[in-house]
């Protein structure tokens, strides 16, 4: 009886018929342009609240009858708000339209609080580019930062190939990597700058002068920032492309979230693939073993990598902003086809490499009162495999011409090697606003590598097996700024650095273990100002005080084609960057002047055999870089840019060594000093009345020449000389409304130059490409 009565009760409560007694509202929430807005806040008498779903869905049930003031509101959108009655019973339905929020600034036109725009107009010398304009192209990082103006890319090969890149005169290891500020080196090879695709990215920030604090790496004058794509909403998005070379680029990223709970889970993915089977001329010894010309097919040049990751977590809680865990899978398989200066093929070494890694990312905005916090913990684990056995000895054409009676390809020993590392990271970073005008943060970087390795084929030509002595690597960088605005329109931004390293790795120097162990610490600080001089003009000024530490790739090598040199030291530099920006109308042109003065640089010394990371002692550079672009009308811009570096040796005799000075102030050889790009950009957002977009544009990349050694050595008719490069590419896309879906056709080198980014080392000749790409929302 007990229990049949808890029945019937029960079914009274549940009853349809009384439960629609109450009142209810239910609507949706659209923006200007018809589409729904998932997450937006909805309250009534700002005492009721909830979250549109992800398909812009609100309601509130069990009502009290009475006047009530609605409200929904969402970033970048101005708040609505509606006065409404609510009847007994009723169910009341009530869509709610929020209109974006459009600023005028001096320069640009911003929709809501653009953080691209408010970073181009802070103190910091940043260049932006927005990702999701090359959505539907075949991109890859160092294809698309090579555009922007200081900024030069080298690459020794084809796709994945190592790339070098140059932002006013600062190269190599000088310039860092960041995904969202952690170092890109700390994912693993597999997810290098040279093949991570754009289709993963927000946007890229290319820091030309100081690099801010909140980055936390020991950079020594430019920096490139990716900021990973972050969105709030269902979507999948699919990005497939095939071209010359056997080349293949799958891209698959994916989001489901529950705004009504804070809870998303998503997937980032992408499998490269290329042959890189490219022809080449060189020379191949005849029957008498008389080198003759010849054109031929790159062989033994595959290169694959790929990425799975995984991640889950909540959002928009009382306790947490943002809080994702993460689980990767990255790695790459590499043929290595040449030394560095491409004098000498190989036919069968081999690298691979596979990481696995996990992340916790928190962030809160006030985890105190005008206080918030962000915070990033990750471990990776890589195991990579060196293969150097063959006593085969190859031709370019790939044929075997004799065969050795010791030694590998790359190796005097041979090698089957095994590498087995372990990295941790962690980033603390705070930022305050106690008043309006004024800004502290305070951000603490630290990770910890550790390497060993096994190679018995190696072993047994030293008589031990020496990579099973561990390398270790701890580094440290702490950075304190303060940012303030001024009440007549200058901001300026200060801060002070320390970096700090542990090192204790090993070199083998005629057959013998050198073991050698280091301990560093040095400081670093900066000075920025910004000025808004009249409508049209923002000056910029800034200078620092910069170290760069030497990583484990330059301290202990990959031991395949780059030695070890544990004895390196720091390098360090004073920065001064001078910058104006002009914009008027149509016309918007970037100006930027610069000065460095670098100690102890880093250089990476290059032989037939062999490459490894050297000092070199003093050099300065002096040069400036322009960046004009106009829209002459909506549908067609252009742009340009030019850059100027002068890099001058400032070693004298007394310390080089030399016999005469005649080294002293003379430009450093094998690096460009004069390069340009320019783009024409035809696009129509509403094409034949379809509200489909269709682009075509074309491009074109300039290197004047330069030389492979010093100039003031030789004849100069006589010396090696990297030629004149003008590159040139086109391409035209299709996209459906609402990017449902897209096809594009691109052709890069259309005049199939021959191409040189390094001394004899060819790039790929003319190429195809086609992209497909379906995005769901």
């Amino acid at each position: 009886m007990k229990s049949l009565l808890i029945f019937f009760f029960s079914c009274i409560m549940l009853s349809p018929s009384l439960y629609a007694q109450l009142p209810i509202l239910e609507g949706m929430v659209y923006s200007n342009d018809g589409g729904v807005i998932p997450g937006a806040h909805v309250s009534l008498n700002d005492s009721l609240f909830t979250v549109s779903s992800a398909e812009g869905k609100y309601s509130f049930t069990q009502l009290q009858p009475g006047a009530y003031r609605l409200r929904a509101s969402f970033i970048g959108f101005n708040e609505v708000q509606k006065s409404i009655t609510i009847q007994k019973s009723q169910k009341l339905k009530i869509d709610l339209t929020l209109e974006e929020l459009i600023t005028e600034l001096t320069e640009v036109t911003v929709t809501g609080k653009s953080e691209a725009s408010e970073l181009k107009e802070s103190v910091a010398a940043v260049a932006l580019l927005e990702a999701k304009l090359l959505y539907s192209q075949s991109n890859n990082t160092s294809d698309v930062i090579k555009q922007i103006s200081g900024v030069n890319v080298r690459q020794t090969g084809g796709f994945g190939s190592d790339a070098e890149v140059y932002i006013n005169g600062m190269s190599g290891k000088q310039v860092k990597f960041f995904l969202d500020g952690i170092p890109l080196s700390y994912f693993g090879s597999g997810m290098g700058l040279n093949v991570l695709p754009v289709n993963l990215m927000k946007q890229i920030e290319v820091y030309k002068g100081v690099v801010p604090v909140n980055l936390g790496a020991d950079a020594l004058g430019g920096a490139i920032n990716i900021v990973p794509r972050k969105e709030y909403r269902n979507y999948l998005d699919v990005a497939y492309s095939y071209g010359s070379f056997n080349s293949h680029k799958l891209n698959l990223n994916g989001q489901l979230v529950q705004p009504d709970k804070g809870l998303l889970v998503g997937i980032n993915s992408f499998y490269n693939h290329s042959d890189n089977n490219y022809t080449v001329d060189i020379e191949i010894p005849n029957e008498f073993g008389n080198p003759q010309p010849a054109t031929v097919e790159r062989f033994h040049d595959k290169y694959s990598n790929h990425l799975i990751n995984l991640y889950a977590g909540v959002v928009d809680k009382n306790w947490t902003d943002r809080l994702i865990l993460s689980l990767r899978l990255s790695g790459l398989d590499d043929d290595v086809q040449h030394n560095a200066v491409m004098s000498q093929p190989y036919g069968e070494a081999v690298y691979s490499e596979a990481t696995t890694g996990f992340s916790v990312e928190y962030e809160k905005e006030e985890i105190l009162p005008k206080t918030g916090l962000k915070w990033y913990g990750g471990m990776n684990f890589t195991k990579g495999e060196f293969t150097d056995t063959t006593l085969n000895a190859y031709t370019w054409d790939g044929e075997i011409y004799r065969r050795r009676t010791d030694g590998g390809e790359i190796s005097t020993s041979r090698n089957l090697l095994e590498l087995n590392s372990k990295n941790a990271v962690s980033r603390f970073n705070i930022v305050s606003d106690p008043w309006n005008n004024g800004k502290v943060i305070f951000n603490v970087f630290s990770s910890w590598f550790r390497r060993t390795g096994e190679d018995p084929i190696a072993a047994e030509f030293y008589g031990q097996d020496f990579y099973q002595n561990p390398t270790v690597l701890i580094k440290n960088a702490t950075g304190l700024a303060y940012e303030h605005t001024f009440l007549n329109g200058i901001s300026s931004y200060t801060a002070l650095k320390h970096f700090a390293y542990q090192a204790d790795g090993y070199a083998i120097q005629n057959l013998e273990f050198v073991p050698n162990k280091q301990r560093v610490s040095n400081i670093g600080y900066s000075q920025s100002f910004r000025a808004n001089l009249l409508s049209n003009f923002i000056a910029k000024a800034s200078y620092e005080y910069a170290t760069r530490l030497p990583d484990e790739f330059e301290l202990f090598g990959d031991f395949t084609l780059v030695r070890p040199n544990p004895f390196l030291k720091p390098e360090q530099s004073h920065n001064a960057n001078l910058g104006l920006l002009y914009t008027q109308g149509k016309i918007k042109l970037d100006i930027n002047g610069f000065y460095r003065h670098t100690d102890n640089i880093i250089w990476l010394r290059t032989s037939q055999f062999f490459a490894q990371y050297q000092n070199l002692l003093e050099a300065s550079v002096k040069g400036f870089d322009v960046d004009l672009s106009f829209q002459a009308f909506p549908f067609l811009s252009a742009k340009a840019n030019l850059t100027f570096q002068d890099i001058r040796n400032r070693s004298p005799k007394s310390v080089t060594g030399s016999i005469d000075d005649k080294y002293f102030n003379a430009r450093l050889p094998n690096i460009p000093y004069l390069f340009g790009n320019a783009e024409v950009k035809f696009s129509e957002d509403n094409f034949l009345g379809t509200k489909s977009k269709f682009s075509a544009w074309w491009s074109g990349a300039y290197v004047n020449e330069f030389y492979l050694f010093w100039a003031v050595d030789g004849n100069r008719d006589l010396k090696n000389v990297i030629p004149n490069q003008f590159i040139q590419n086109a391409g035209i896309s299709y996209i459906w409304p609402d990017n449902r879906l897209s096809i594009t056709l691109e052709s890069t080198n259309i005049f199939d130059t021959k191409a040189y980014d390094n001394f004899s080392v060819q790039r790929p000749g003319r190429a195809f490409y086609l992209t497909l790409r379906t995005f769901i929302n």
